[in-house]
């Protein structure tokens, strides 16, 4: 009796210790290269999607009609404002908190390769063992890397966005956004078209 009581103790231990997740088995961590084609070509004005090759800084291709006929998923690439990028962590009526730079949905930990701060495509750990100077390297560990957002719930109508480089976003490209501000789903980049 008193090991089946341990037992169902320690099981019971190990499922309150297991934390709820949210992954993205479809977005890709590369961008791809495509043609103008029926794309509008764009420059964005920030590099806050910069995951330290610089892909999204020109020639940045945007389906305008995407999300006429689709809706947003998490993950997407988004074009709006006045040039600005970024990518979707939390869709409509989603609750989107950060505790020490990890995204929570609706109290669930974002696993996908975009869920937790990133510094120029390095993550927590690879970022501590860099050879940053060290005061600026634990500025940006206090800033980023412990970034903290309390809980909010986002309208029917709103998403959620965030540069990849944590660093280089900004108010425009960390925040919510109502659909009807997106211009359009981000494809890809065109490196062979002129530059708009």
């Amino acid at each position: 009796m008193k090991q089946w009581l341990l037992a169902a103790l320690l099981l019971g231990s190990l499922a309150a210790c297991s934390e709820k997740a949210i992954d993205d088995k479809v977005t890709k961590e590369s961008i791809a290269e495509v043609s103008a084609g029926n794309h509008t070509v764009v420059n964005p004005l920030s590099d806050a999607m910069d995951r330290g090759r610089h892909e999204l800084e020109k020639n940045v291709a945007v389906d305008t009609s995407y999300y006429k006929s689709r809706d947003v998923a998490r993950g997407d690439i988004v074009y709006y404002g006045d040039h600005a990028v970024s990518r979707i962590v939390a869709l409509p009526n989603e609750k989107i908190s950060i505790t020490n730079g990890q995204i929570y949905i609706n109290g669930a930990k974002l696993t996908a390769f975009y869920g937790a701060a990133h510094v120029r495509g390095y993550d927590y750990q690879t970022f501590r063992i860099s050879d940053m100077e060290e005061p600026a390297k634990q500025n940006l560990i206090e800033e980023i890397y412990k970034k903290q957002l309390k809980e909010i719930t986002l309208n029917g109508d709103e998403v959620f966005v965030i540069g990849d480089d944590w660093s280089r976003s900004n108010t425009s490209t960390f925040r919510s956004l109502s659909l009807n501000e997106l211009k359009g789903k981000v494809v890809g980049v065109c490196t062979t078209c002129s530059t708009p």
